[in-house]
């Protein structure tokens, strides 16, 4: 019995880090195509948190990255992930780099 119930946690925990590490990466990957399309430079990307919620999308988490626009200075943005689906972003006002010769 105890090896039942050793086998059927080790597939929970598995399962577990493995949604865990799909989300982390598609994560990256949302993150690295809305700072493309901003014109911003990725710096870095950190899971601050998760919960856990019943139902389809059961894994809920929070995302902080690092970007700069001019290569000065660098903000924190935030992704809240429900599950793979609805991304959500946060970005802080930020300095835009524009070329010298451009009219406005």
């Amino acid at each position: 019995m105890t090896d039942l119930l050793f086998i059927l946690f080790s597939v929970v925990a598995g399962t577990l880090i493995w949604k865990l590490r799909q989300q982390s990466e598609h994560a990256k990957a949302l993150i690295t195509e809305h700072c493309f399309k901003l014109d911003l430079q990725l710096l870095s990307v950190a899971r601050s948190q998760f919960n856990f919620k019943l139902g389809d999308n059961f894994l809920q988490a929070c995302f902080i990255f690092e970007f700069s626009s001019d290569n000065d200075n660098n903000y924190q943005g935030r992704l809240f992930l429900s599950g793979l689906r609805k991304p959500r972003f946060e970005l802080p006002v930020y300095r835009s780099f524009e070329e010298p010769d451009t009219f406005h």
